[in-house]
């Protein structure tokens, strides 16, 4: 299928296609998408979480780095190129 007529289609990469055949007729439909569906737990960990953020209770993202301890790279000092004769 070209380009242009996917693009046109709203049709991407790796998406399910549905085909239909009828006299001289083919009709091609995307099918529908995969929609993730969170378990108990999951929307259960994600209302906890936005009761915690509106009281207040969050850490940014500076001091998520900071308290990870990973220590910033320093730059090292350009070494001389070597020129082999």
């Amino acid at each position: 299928m070209p380009r242009r007529v996917r693009r046109q289609a709203g049709i991407k990469a790796g998406d399910q296609l549905e085909f239909r055949a009828s006299q001289r007729t083919i009709t091609i439909t995307a099918g529908e998408r995969p929609i993730y569906k969170a378990t108990k737990a999951e929307l259960a960990a994600i209302r906890k979480g936005e009761v915690e953020i509106a009281r207040g209770e969050y850490v940014t993202l500076t001091d998520l780095q900071r308290g990870l301890g990973h220590p910033r790279r320093k730059g090292g000092a350009k070494a001389t190129r070597k020129v082999s004769r």
